[in-house]
């Protein structure tokens, strides 16, 4: 279990700085709710929870939750002063409900294995 922890913290730091990378990139998109950008916003933070879990950084799970929604609002506060990006509540919710997907996903995993 410690290798499961340690590859994870890896891919964990790894995938943040990808996404925040992402994150501020200009991206082409159309003016109205694109339901692939939000499909994006709910993969990511359902990836990033369950990663998040494995890599057991956070051993209370609601705080896991909390900090990793905190990391979506504070990507789409620094959109605010990106000019080719923006602030938008909808990936913010797209974001919570990947999160909420994971807890599900943990929930499930752990009954399968609890000892984990």
């Amino acid at each position: 279990m410690l290798l499961i922890q340690h590859s994870s913290r890896f891919i964990l730091g790894i995938s943040i700085i990808l996404i925040s990378i992402l994150s501020i990139q200009e991206i082409k998109v159309e003016p109205s709710i694109n339901l692939s950008d939000k499909l994006i916003h709910f993969s990511c933070f359902l990836y990033l929870t369950i990663i998040s879990w494995l890599s057991r950084i956070i051993y209370k799970e609601l705080w896991l939750y909390v900090i990793v929604l905190a990391y979506g609002i504070l990507i789409e506060i620094v959109q605010i002063y990106i000019p080719y990006r923006s602030f938008e509540f909808l990936d913010i919710f797209a974001d919570f409900l990947g999160i909420l997907a994971g807890s599900f996903f943990i929930n499930f995993f752990k009954d399968l294995y609890p000892k984990y």
